[in-house]
């Protein structure tokens, strides 16, 4: 553990939630940086299947030793074929040393397993634990994943750095640099039930998405609740005339995607009985729908044909059923 302190400035370390790291029986160990440089290992640890992955942008020196040397059974260089020694140790080229040239493999610029936005397309170099952007490099996660799956083995452990390979890395320095999941990408459409509705009328909002959404935030401009975190978020309403777009935003944790849907509130006109001596007299009402009903004495109501207390329809239908005939003498 004489390296512990050097590798603890060096790893940035972050939650673990996928291809964990497992040191007692884990067989696969990863090195990784961008410079380079004189990488020495020691292979002071008893691990049956010892398979090594190394990756870096400038050339790299590999060099393996110690008592348990001859448990390696495998070991590959994945990275680009730079000639800088930006370590000024006179190293001009990528080799592998202390094991068979028969179980080694020197692959520049190889295609990666897995996508990744935040990373390159083919494996080159990497020099942090997390998934954000490399500035050209691989993310953490495509390095563990290429190399697992050229090996089909367990991962023990992952040392990633930016600075040049010195000094010895013993295999018992079971230091491991985690990272996250990739997690898959997050498409989302948002729909509502009625795209064009009269003021004071509500509407229902959905989102379709894909990719294990489970979050998410909906805003509603010129409604009378302005956000909601549901999925499918009912009963929004509108107060005042306009073209408003609703937006809203699904993730997964990891990522997310954005979709807006556009919804027109209008003027409509609302239909009633507009005559205020009417009994059922609408204030709001902007078109008389001949619904008005008058409530008066069958003496004082000569129009109330039927009797019935009230002039409305009936009593205009009756008075057409006997127009233009003629009165009894």
């Amino acid at each position: 553990m004489k390296y512990l302190a050097l590798f603890c400035a060096l790893f940035a370390v972050i939650t673990l939630n996928a291809q964990s790291c497992d040191p007692a029986n884990g067989n696969v160990v990863i090195y990784a940086n961008y410079d380079g440089g004189v990488l020495n290992i020691n292979v002071d640890e008893n691990i049956p299947n010892l398979k090594i992955g190394v990756c870096t942008y400038e050339d790299c020196e590999v060099n393996i030793s110690g008592p348990f040397a001859g448990n390696v059974t495998e070991v590959i260089y994945a990275g680009f074929q730079g000639d800088n020694d930006n370590c000024n140790s006179g190293v001009n080229s990528t080799s592998i040393n202390g094991v068979s040239p028969a179980i080694t493999q020197v692959l520049f610029a190889p295609a990666a397993t897995t996508g990744d936005p935040n990373g390159w397309s083919s494996i080159i170099c990497a020099y942090t634990c997390g998934n954000g952007n490399q500035g050209g490099c691989n993310t953490a996660t495509q390095v563990v994943d290429f190399f697992l799956t050229q090996f089909g083995g367990t991962l023990h452990s992952y040392f990633t750095q930016y600075a040049c390979f010195s000094g010895v890395y013993d295999v018992s320095d079971e230091l491991c640099c985690s990272f996250p999941p990739n997690d898959p990408a997050v498409s989302v459409t948002a729909s509502v039930n009625d795209e064009l509705i009269c003021t004071g009328q509500c509407v229902d909002y959905n989102a379709t998405a894909t990719g294990g959404a489970d979050e998410f935030t909906w805003s509603f401009p010129g409604a009378t609740v302005n956000a909601s975190s549901l999925e499918d978020p009912q009963g929004i309403c509108y107060l005042v005339p306009g073209s408003y777009t609703t937006t809203v935003t699904a993730s997964n944790g990891g990522n997310s995607d954005v979709s807006t849907v556009s919804i027109t509130v209008a003027t409509c006109g609302v239909p009633g009985c507009t005559y205020p001596d009417a009994v059922n007299f609408n204030p709001g009402a902007t078109i008389d729908d001949q619904s008005c009903t008058f409530d008066c004495e069958e003496d004082d109501c000569p129009a109330d044909i039927d009797n019935d207390g009230f002039i409305n329809t009936n009593d205009l239908l009756e008075f057409l059923g006997v127009f233009a005939t003629s009165c009894p003498n």
